[in-house]
């Protein structure tokens, strides 16, 4: 909050259009990393009498409001643009947009990568959405840098409006990737291609069962493996139980150790 602060002042003195931007996406980080936690910690809790497969599936929600904010900043950035250079407002006093600049996209760097590591270690998709949302803000106080600078050297004002055109057309596209992938974890989106092929292998190389089939994913903060297998009809309750969990550990392996697999045993017809 500080830094948006900061920023917005910087912004209103000196004039940039790209310093302005940057301050509104960073109250807009704000209030969705607020949000966020909201979504984290309801994400987290156990399965209830109302939601007996648990919460996680509210990151996939989580991170299509943070896309779609994203979207409508860098909207927001392209008409203030446009609509400054057409009134023909100029930027003025770039070096102290510089000053303010250096330390913020210090920080900024610092965070993204403090949010993908925790991403990485819990598996959130919501702070991974974050860690990306805050990455675009690296590559928004780069392209105010560099914008500050051109004018500065330049003094051709054209060159704020154009940068920042050019981050809000990112942030659009970036966007577009957060949404998917959170409609992705809504729609229950199978693994990766890879993934599957890999599990299909560990199956059709099993020794003690006859056939699969029926094998479904599902990809997520919690990911799923589900499927049939043929066995022997003469198999007992403690040998299927042993095949299960000794698949479980090959399938945990490949799609990530918190991976709910699913089996469901059929004898075969003699």
């Amino acid at each position: 909050m500080i830094g948006a602060a900061i920023k917005l002042v910087a912004g209103a003195t000196t004039g940039s259009m790209t310093m302005i931007s940057s301050a509104v996406d960073s109250v807009g980080d704000l209030a969705v990393s607020l949000a966020n936690l909201f979504v984290v910690r309801l994400s987290e809790r156990e399965p209830d009498e109302d939601h007996n497969y648990g919460h996680a599936k509210i990151e996939g929600l989580g991170a299509m409001f943070e896309g779609g904010f994203i979207f409508a900043a860098g909207g927001f950035i392209i008409y203030e643009a446009i609509h400054k250079a057409i009134i023909g407002e100029v930027s003025h006093d770039s070096r102290l947009g510089i000053v303010v600049m250096l330390p913020i996209l210090v920080m900024t760097v610092a965070t993204v990568t403090y949010l993908r590591r925790v991403a990485r270690a819990t598996g959130s998709l919501v702070i991974k959405a974050d860690a990306a949302h805050y990455a675009t803000d690296v590559y928004v106080n780069l392209g105010v840098l560099v914008a500050l600078a051109l004018v500065w050297i330049t003094g051709e004002p054209l060159c704020d409006t154009v940068i920042s055109i050019v981050i809000a057309v990112y942030m659009l596209w970036s966007s577009g990737h957060i949404v998917r992938e959170g409609f992705d974890v809504v729609m229950d989106r199978s693994l990766d291609k890879a993934t599957v092929d890999r599990a299909t292998r560990v199956l059709a190389e099993c020794a003690a069962i006859e056939s699969f089939h029926e094998l479904k994913t599902r990809s997520g903060k919690v990911p799923h493996v589900d499927f049939h297998v043929v066995v022997r009809p003469e198999m007992t309750a403690r040998e299927v139980h042993d095949l299960y969990l000794a698949l479980r550990t090959q399938l945990r392996a490949i799609a990530g150790p918190t991976t709910k697999i699913l089996m469901h045993a059929d004898p075969a017809h003699r």
